[in-house]
């Protein structure tokens, strides 16, 4: 909701933080707390992608934009509040005072853009969008083996001759076409051409075992569905077991670790009411009190199951 809705119910924070001023209040936007478009609603595509920057520069050149991972601008937003948030827990705990924090999709949109933003504000000329066959920097591009499987090549010149060893080349590492980053830059396509066809030849896991050897740096482009069977992440708890949900035994857990401190484990979402009773006892209501609150749809009550 923009501004304007929470005042309208009695739950902007002048009004809260009258009855509480230790309340941490936090929210986010669309775009902003001022100007022309505050009142306006904002989604992670129009918003965060779209509006930023960010989603004109993520295509290849000659393509059009596309839709991107949904929600995807949200999450980033959720972790720039959360970190509003926690500044302002320290901040009272300092102080004693409660504060009111948020951000917008519009503004971490900007923040993930903030490179290429940050160049324009200077008066810089950016790159062109990307063409895989003609890359600003062939050594950072993506490529496809033998096996049909596409990898990213991320690597610097000062690797070059050990890539070019394990492309089976190693004198390309003296070719004076690469001797610098003037010449990486002047001659890319040719050398995409070449990298392209090398790669071409055998499957992805020889070129993980012979580029990792040499301390290439490479990743495979995973689907999500490879992704949510990467062992990587269940041994680091980015895939977490999750509680209560029939079907379903796995999560995605939150990227934010405090080392030695176990997180909270994941379980289902609750209920809509599901925890009303609950709660309102522990706030003093008795069971008629909380009987007469749900009979008259000021509380939701516990779902059917549950009250069965």
């Amino acid at each position: 909701f923009p501004h304007g809705t929470r005042e309208k119910l009695h739950l902007g924070y002048e009004e809260v933080s009258g009855w509480n001023p230790r309340v941490v209040y936090a929210d986010i936007t669309g775009f902003g707390d001022a100007g022309p478009d505050a009142r306006q609603p904002g989604f992670d595509l129009t918003a965060y992608w779209s509006r930023s920057g960010l989603l004109a520069s993520t295509r290849d050149a000659g393509a059009p934009p596309t839709v991107p991972v949904w929600g995807s601008g949200d999450y980033t937003t959720a972790i720039a509040v959360y970190a509003a948030i926690t500044t302002a827990l320290y901040h009272r705990e300092r102080t004693g005072r409660g504060a009111d924090v948020g951000t917008s999709l519009l503004a971490t949109g900007v923040w993930a853009t903030g490179t290429l933003v940050a160049g324009a504000l200077a008066g810089g000329t950016p790159f062109a969008l990307h063409d895989r066959n003609v890359p600003v920097n062939a050594l950072t591009n993506p490529y496809r083996s033998s096996d049909g499987r596409w990898f990213m090549l991320a690597t610097s010149s000062a690797h070059w001759p050990a890539l070019a060893r394990a492309i089976g080349r190693p004198e390309l590492g003296s070719d004076p076409r690469f001797a610098d980053l003037q010449g990486f830059a002047e001659n890319a396509a040719a050398l995409t051409e070449l990298l392209g066809a090398a790669f071409g030849e055998r499957p992805f896991a020889h070129w993980q075992s012979v580029l990792t050897r040499e301390r290439v740096t490479i990743g495979l482009i995973q689907t999500p569905e490879e992704a949510a069977q990467d062992p990587q992440l269940r041994v680091n708890d980015v895939v977490v077991p999750l509680e209560g949900v029939s079907g379903l035994d796995h999560t995605i857990s939150s990227p934010v670790t405090l080392r030695g401190v176990p997180k909270v484990p994941a379980r289902r979402a609750p209920e809509l009411g599901e925890h009303t009773d609950e709660i309102l006892d522990e706030l003093g209501f008795v069971p008629a009190e909380i009987a007469g609150l749900q009979a008259r749809g000021a509380v939701p009550g516990a779902p059917a199951a549950e009250a069965a």
